[in-house]
């Protein structure tokens, strides 16, 4: 269980709550983890969410979410995300990751058939959103919800990340490494009903360091070039943009998933590094 956090989850390093007060001199933000996908039995979510919003005048997410719902940008994700050469999943994965792909899709009642021009980017989400509905857990994330809210209060909102930037992401993901990431993928997938539970207690008691061990660790180990651009190089790209933002009068609340908080490449590590003190909330 690994890459699919990058959907499901994110967490901090210090129990007691998904939210923490980022203080340096006399400036502070709020940093809050989330989880994208929820049921409704998830909700209302922890009350810090709450609190860190109330204190806030700015919400910043990983990415420019209303752009993110326009239909245009949509075609042109799905349009990066399939092969638009010969190449297909057949072609590029061993005889024995294809099967595995074809029964896992079977049992979900898909024919792999459509999804073999799939880059493995959209096979991990579209296996994931049709494993998390299985699961009631497809519903409102905490991006999605504070996006909505803040919409409705007219609160000024920002990004750390073009919603390009995360096409690219995916479209690169897997990219002369296919069949090892497909077969993570599956393997992954058939873990989620056990480990779902588990990810979601320890994320409202923020956590971080066994979901670090039983969640990242596997991925650092199987994919570690992976694990490296969907972690710990956005962390780093991002945090020059959060110490601009830490630096301003007006007090932001940062919400961001998969995992971008955990471990010693996390942003609350690389804040703690740098000077900040975190305060869980």
């Amino acid at each position: 269980m690994g890459i699919l956090c990058f959907f499901l989850l994110a967490f901090g390093a210090h129990a007691g709550s998904p939210v923490w007060k980022v203080s340096q001199a006399n400036r502070h933000f709020y940093l809050g983890g989330t989880l994208h996908i929820l049921g409704e039995s998830d909700y209302p979510l922890p009350t810090a969410f709450d609190a860190a919003y109330g204190k806030s005048d700015v919400l910043i997410f990983e990415t420019d979410i209303e752009k993110s719902r326009d239909p245009a940008f949509t075609k042109t994700f799905m349009e990066k995300l399939v092969y638009a050469d010969n190449r297909t999943l057949k072609k590029l994965l061993t005889p024995d990751t294809f099967q595995a792909l074809n029964i896992f899709a079977a049992d979900r009642g898909i024919a792999v058939e459509a999804m073999e021009r799939f880059k493995p980017g959209l096979v991990l989400i579209s296996l994931t959103m049709i494993e998390a509905k299985k699961l009631g857990a497809a519903g409102t994330g905490v991006d999605e919800f504070f996006f909505s809210k803040a919409t409705r209060d007219k609160k000024k909102m920002g990004y750390l990340e073009s919603p390009e930037e995360q096409i690219a992401l995916f479209e690169k993901m897997g990219t002369g490494n296919e069949d090892a990431l497909i077969s993570y993928i599956i393997e992954d997938l058939k873990r989620l009903p056990v480990l779902l539970p588990v990810i979601k207690a320890a994320w409202k008691k923020g956590d971080g360091p066994g979901l670090d061990r039983a969640i990242l660790g596997p991925l650092k180990h199987d994919l570690p070039q992976l694990y490296h651009s969907v972690f710990v190089a956005r962390n780093q790209k991002w945090m020059p943009g959060i110490r601009q933002l830490a630096a301003t009068p007006q007090v932001e609340f940062i919400l961001v998933g998969a995992g971008h908080l955990a471990g010693e490449q996390g942003l609350l590590a690389l804040l703690k590094n740098q000077g900040f003190t975190i305060t869980s909330q």
